[in-house]
């Protein structure tokens, strides 16, 4: 094609025109073809079908029109053009969709559809009479990731006011926005545009002559500020000032007398300070949108985030091949977290995936070997991590350097009254110090329930901690560190004030408190002072970690204090919540009521004899459950509170439930809960849960071995609201444990699936081992429910291990008993029998069990389905007898039905049918439940 042929939409690809669009240059007259400055390699044919391609921009041209003007001289098959087409739209797009510059139209041509701007090709890069050092227009960016917005305002903006200044923290990328915004803005000045780096002009004498000479201005007058702007005064010019902060006074006052006088120019700055000139339209640059941060996230979800895109880019251009996978897509969006969308540390994280991969590189951003990962290496002030922020810091006072480290004893956002209470210096002095720092952009301030609050970005933290190390002043400040939280947690007990971030100031105080270089006594006092808070957030792994550590460091004598005891206390909880019911925690429960007796702590003791009463109930020794039950009642009824009593009440009838006598059981649970209810008093915790909610869960299990399904349906219901109300993780899992098992007995088993999938979620995502285990012990009984037997065997003996290991044996009975009924059903009769056999001679003599009715009841199908009919009867019989005795309707109820179809199949169909009439007379509601509308069915009521 001529160069200068005329397109029939009027466009002419013209002598000496380069055009531009992405990261492209393409000059006809040459047949030349760059990318960022590099040689792309097209073939003839490629090359023609471009430029006329370019020339037709945003227009459909044919492919009759590609083949005419690219084999003028010879006829082709038309397989040729699909060949050069595709060979050309993969080269222009490499990793990038085919289309995002030449659009294939099926059946009918292309399209090239990217923007592309026009420059005189010897002139494109600047408009002046010189080019000095700092006056060129740099390279349009090749990607600007998740800017749109900004861009798109700061356009406007610049084009209402005239003066805008970026201002962010060094590796925002103040200068990517700043290029990308004056190539948008090109057409609008007719290219008179003028750039200048001021990050490579070290002595401030030589700034003004500089940009004098960038616009062109050769007359040396006695005040170049006055001068250039008289010069500039009727020119329609865009200037952009990058890295000013270094410079600031003076570029400051050029800008503003510039803005002043010259009222056709328009000026861009950048900087990690406003510049405070008349004029000034500040433009604060935000980190890059960060991806959600959950656990389920998936790669695609990832990807729509900007800092995922750049993270994932630079990776690829640094030699990683392979592409985000749904595996790594919560590891990589914890990455661009703890990078804070940082555009220049993600790119510079994102290089060194090839060499670490996405879970160590995650374990290794915590480290100080991230500020000295290699980035631009022409780029002085962005060569790594290290050299942006001594930029910074090389700019800052004395006093400032000294109050940026100090303030890296904080871990996330801190209140100005907590930086007053820890770092040593005058008031006002730091107040204002602190706001020089935010206004320089190494802090980041925000606005939280009207307090201000102050952080340090993680990059920021790791090089002030480090340059706070080799100054020695880093032990005292962490004392005082120290010492601040201890005497917060005594004040707000359980919620430390003035951060936003408890857990990791907490987290770090210890961690000083217990090295070589800390104090063990005020770790100690620490320990105990935070282990509330970290029950109460439900950090149970974080407690038990500390609680051991502080205890270990303590002497026998030294443990009979209050904080032994709160530890002592603290270690129990967090222990039987992480690893179960094992010999430890009864240990752990027992020091701490040795404690607590002998230093008068009644108060303790009463929340550790709670404590044993659930610790020996869950490991189904229910007899010295209720002997601490009566222990917490005999202290409770000492002291006349009724708050105390009515929870000892709560106890007993709970743990009466548990030994099989029902209607005390019952009558305890309903008449502490209507004192309750006349008392206002709503919740009643001890050792980490609530024992009303506790009650609940005794009422609604009493109500249905009572005969009560429906009261027992709507409690479950009710103690489930309540727990979803409270959002606590270990109360959530209770009321879902203890409560799938009434759903269980009401044959609800879409509910009841339901609740086993909520638990197993909060188990596994609190890590709470125990109520996992439960989880999946209840998925097998729900399976056998379901009468999916072999799936119901196998996942019951599975979690029969777990279970003994974790002494969880108040589950382990009730999953044993539905672990030999599958056997039973699989005609292994004889392992079913091995198998409840113990559990009934321990409920007969060791253990009463409100489950023996039914460990009878199932003794006696399995010994009715290996044919031993006579035996059979006589333990369903038994059954009964217990079951009526206990008050137990509804395990009466049960064997009732397994003994009437029994007697059916003998032949004795009266006496069934007498045997299900007088049980199911004992009903007073639920006639829609599970076993009572089996019952009803069986009897022609249905």
């Amino acid at each position: 094609m001529a160069p200068n042929k005329a397109t029939r939409n009027g466009r002419q690809m013209s002598e000496g025109k380069a055009y531009v669009f992405g990261p492209y240059r393409l000059v006809p007259s040459e047949r030349r073809l760059t990318a960022d400055g590099a040689i792309v390699e097209l073939g003839s044919r490629a090359f023609d079908a471009l430029t006329l391609l370019v020339s037709e921009r945003g227009e459909l041209v044919s492919k009759q029109q590609l083949m005419d003007h690219v084999w003028s001289d010879v006829t082709v098959d038309e397989s040729n053009l699909r060949f050069q087409m595709s060979k050309l739209r993969r080269t222009l797009a490499g990793d990038a969709k085919e289309d995002v510059y030449i659009k294939n139209v099926p059946g009918r041509g292309y399209v090239f559809i990217a923007p592309v701007t026009e420059h005189n090709d010897s002139t494109a890069s600047v408009v002046s009479s010189a080019r000095p050092h700092g006056s060129y227009l740099p390279d349009r960016p090749q990607h600007v990731f998740g800017r749109d917005t900004a861009l798109q305002v700061l356009q406007e903006n610049l084009l209402a006011s005239r003066f805008i200044s970026v201002v962010g923290a060094g590796g925002i990328g103040k200068t990517t926005i700043a290029n990308e915004l004056v190539h948008r803005l090109a057409d609008k000045f007719d290219g008179d545009i003028c750039y200048i780096d001021l990050g490579s002009i070290k002595a401030d004498d030589l700034v003004l002559p500089s940009i004098a000479g960038a616009v062109g201005y050769r007359v040396q007058s006695a005040d170049l500020v006055e001068g250039l702007a008289t010069f500039l005064a009727d020119r329609r010019l865009l200037l952009i000032f990058d890295c000013c902060e270094h410079v600031i006074d003076t570029i400051s006052r050029l800008a503003d007398t510039i803005f002043r006088r010259a009222l056709l120019c328009h000026i861009i700055t950048t900087s990690r300070e406003p510049l405070r000139a008349y004029g000034e339209e500040v433009h604060i640059l935000e980190p890059l949108a960060l991806p959600p941060d959950n656990l389920g996230l998936t790669a695609a979800e990832a990807l729509c985030a900007p800092t995922v895109q750049l993270f994932m880019e630079r990776a690829r251009a640094s030699g990683y091949n392979l592409g985000l996978e749904d595996k790594d897509a919560t590891i990589v969006a914890a990455i661009c977290h703890q990078l804070d969308g940082n555009p220049l540390a993600i790119e510079l994280a994102g290089s060194r995936l090839l060499t670490y991969g996405f879970a160590e590189l995650l374990d290794r951003l915590d480290g100080k070997a991230i500020l000295n990962w290699p980035g631009r290496r022409h780029d002085v002030r962005h060569r790594s991590l290290e050299a942006t922020l001594d930029w910074s810091f090389e700019l800052l006072t004395e006093y400032e350097r000294q109050v940026l480290l100090h303030l890296s004893v904080f871990v996330g956002p801190f209140s100005m009254r907590t930086a007053e209470a820890i770092l040593i210096g005058d008031r006002w002095m730091l107040g204002r110090t602190i706001e020089e720092l935010v206004d320089k952009s190494l802090l980041a301030s925000r606005r939280e329930n009207g307090v201000s609050f102050y952080r340090l970005l993680d990059v920021t933290r790791v090089y002030s901690e480090a340059k706070l190390a080799e100054s020695g002043a880093s032990s005292q400040l962490m004392r005082r560190h120290a010492q601040f939280f201890i005497t917060d947690l005594r004040d707000n007990p359980g919620t430390p004030s003035g951060v936003s971030n408890p857990v990791g100031n907490l987290r770090a105080a210890l961690e000083w408190c217990f090295s070589a270089a800390g104090d063990i006594s005020l770790g100690v006092e620490l320990a105990a002072a935070c282990s509330e808070f970290f029950l109460n957030r439900s950090l149970l792994k974080e407690c038990l970690r500390w609680c051991q550590t502080a205890l270990q460091h303590l002497r026998d004598e030294e443990s009979f204090t209050e904080s032994g005891l709160r530890l002592q206390q603290s270690l129990a909880i967090s222990m039987m919540y992480t690893l179960g019911n094992v010999d430890q925690v009864g240990v752990a429960i027992s020091r701490g009521l040795d404690i607590a007796a002998k230093i008068g702590a009644r108060e303790a003791e009463l929340h550790l004899l709670a404590g044993q009463n659930l610790f020996l109930t869950r490991r189904a020794d229910f007899l010295g459950a209720l002997r601490a039950a009566q222990r917490f009642a005999a202290l409770a009824h000492a002291s006349q509170v009724s708050a105390q009593v009515i929870a000892s009440d709560w106890m007993l009838g709970s743990t009466y439930n548990l030994i099989g006598r029902q209607k005390m059981g019952q009558q305890l649970l309903e008449q502490a809960t209507a004192r309750a209810e006349a008392l206002g008093i709503r919740t009643a915790h001890y050792f980490g849960f609530d024992n009303k909610q506790r009650s609940l869960l005794g009422r609604a299990w009493t109500s249905w071995l009572c005969g009560q399904p429906d009261k027992a349906n709507s409690l479950v219901n009710d103690v489930l609201e309540e727990s979803v109300a409270q959002n606590h993780p270990v109360s959530l899992c209770i009321s879902h444990l203890y409560g799938a098992h009434v759903v269980l007995w009401l044959r609800e088993l879409d509910w009841a699936e339901r609740l086993i999938e909520k638990l197993a979620d909060v188990a596994s995502k609190h890590h709470l081992g125990p109520y996992q285990t439960g989880a999946r012990a209840l998925w097998g009984e729900l399976l056998l429910a379901k009468g999916q037997t072999e799936e119901a065997t196998l996942t019951l003996e599975a979690s029969l291990g777990p279970l003994r290991a974790e002494k969880l044996n108040i589950m382990l009975a009730p999953a044993t008993r539905a672990y030999a009924e599958c056997l039973a059903k699989l005609n292994r009769c004889q392992e079913a029998d091995a198998i409840i056999l113990p559990l009934i001679e321990q409920a007969e003599t060791t253990s009463p069990s409100y489950l023996l009715p039914e460990l009878l009841r199932t003794r006696a199908d399995i010994l009715r389905a290996s044919g031993e009919h006579g035996e059979a009867m006589d333990f369903y019989l038994r059954s009964l007898a217990r079951a009526k005795y206990d008050g137990a309707v509804g395990w009466e109820l049960r064997t009732a039905l397994s003994l009437s179809r029994a007697w059916t199949d003998a032949g004795q169909e009266g006496r069934a049918r007498t045997l299900l009439e007088s049980t199911v007379e004992l009903f007073t509601e639920g006639f829609e439940s599970g076993d009572v509308l089996q019952a009803r069915k069986l009897l022609g009521r249905g």
